[in-house]
């Protein structure tokens, strides 16, 4: 639902239940998931830099990271030189690197793949929920104005832009611009989609948010304030469940972030650097209003790229990636394999190691407590990188 067909449903929706007071079944009450979602595709290997290989660096003559350049984190592996913000996290055993991870049957199209991505389904199974709405119906009625909260892009589908939160069965608010509701802070009045379950809850619940005096020095790009817009969310509402914020090109398109099809060495370094900057800044607020401990913030996207360069300084669609996972209850450390060295060709790559399904296993069954059985066509046992 569009802004312009929101405020008249808002003033006729149905007075709705009074708040619950319900915790989730296992006793974890609030705790927060907030999803990353880099949209493009981000190039795993430039990223999570294998500087010691020399198929690395034989593949990629002008955009793979100079050894010497790397920030080392263990013999063979380090981060890409923009990621520095990062560094402090994984010291603190806070992080945790995700290595190898990805669906393993992806098409490699941006359209289908993104599809199997929010669904969290196999190729050739479709299905209209997201894998956060089926995990969200395991929990106990909405406590908040809505289960999930998205910041900035979430999902190009008309009849149903919700990305992982498809299905219509849980309340979900959609805002374009997170500097809107840090300006209004109020939902209602910055929400560009809506769906039908919350809008009786922005009818009897929505309130302006008073603003949050943060020492925490946010960047001021746009993942920058999606990272603010995060942390005051979770200072004013604390029952919402899911917020999710969106890695962009500072002008909407994702060929200027990460999907680096062309010009990698002109895009990625500074969509990492924002993107490392702001989970920083994250972790920093969510400390500062008391929530890290509770708080569970993953990376994810629709696949990764390929190890070979093309003939535009770039790299095409490929399988398996690297993500990270990162809260006051995560292990830190390395969990799957690093993605393997093998250039196959410039389109795809070896297979992941972690089935991201897994990782949302984990979500469901050690974060949130609930029941995972059934959660998708296969089951998936949960990663064990979850303080109790």
């Amino acid at each position: 639902m569009r802004r312009r067909h929101f405020l008249s449903a808002l003033a006729a929706a149905p007075f709705a239940a009074s708040l619950s007071a319900h915790a989730n079944p296992s006793g974890t009450g609030n705790r927060l998931l907030v999803l990353v979602y880099t949209h493009g595709g981000n190039d795993g290997y430039n990223t999570w830099v294998p500087f010691t290989n020399a198929t690395y660096y034989g593949a990629r003559p002008t955009i793979a990271v100079p050894r010497d350049a790397v920030l080392k984190l263990t013999d063979h592996h380090g981060f890409h030189p923009a990621m520095r913000s990062l560094v402090p996290v994984w010291e603190q055993r806070e992080l945790a690197i995700l290595q190898g991870i990805g669906l393993p049957d992806v098409t490699q199209q941006h359209f289908r793949d993104t599809e199997m991505a929010f669904t969290a389904s196999d190729e050739g199974e479709y299905t209209n929920d997201g894998w956060a709405t089926r995990a969200l119906t395991r929990l106990a009625p909405t406590i908040d104005i809505a289960d999930a909260v998205a910041f900035d892009m979430l999902d190009i589908r008309e009849t149903d832009p919700m990305g992982p939160f498809r299905g219509n069965q849980r309340p979900v608010v959609q805002v374009a611009h997170a500097s809107e509701w840090l300006d209004k802070r109020r939902l209602g009045e910055c929400a560009v989609d809506v769906n039908d379950p919350a809008k009786p809850l922005l009818a009897q619940r929505d309130r302006t948010a008073a603003p949050q005096m943060l020492r925490t020095d946010f960047p001021t790009d746009q993942f920058g304030m999606n990272a603010r817009a995060a942390v005051e969310l979770a200072a004013t509402h604390p029952g919402v469940r899911v917020i999710h914020i969106t890695l962009n090109g500072h002008d909407g398109d994702k060929h200027h972030s990460v999907d680096t099809h062309w010009d990698q060495l002109k895009w990625q370094a500074d969509a990492l650097a924002r993107l490392t900057r702001g989970l920083a800044a994250l972790r920093e607020g969510l400390i500062e209003i008391g929530r890290w401990d509770e708080t569970l913030v993953v990376t994810y996207d629709e696949f990764g790229r390929s190890l070979r360069e093309n003939e535009r300084g770039g790299t095409h669609h490929g399988l398996a990636s690297t993500h990270f996972a990162m809260g006051g209850r995560v292990k830190g450390g390395l969990y799957g394999e690093p993605t393997k060295v093998i250039n196959l060709g410039q389109i795809g790559g070896p297979p992941p190691s972690i089935d991201t399904r897994e990782v949302w296993t984990s979500v469901t069954s050690r974060w949130w407590g609930a029941d995972a059985s059934g959660l998708f066509r296969r089951k998936h046992q949960p990663l064990d990188f979850l303080k109790a």
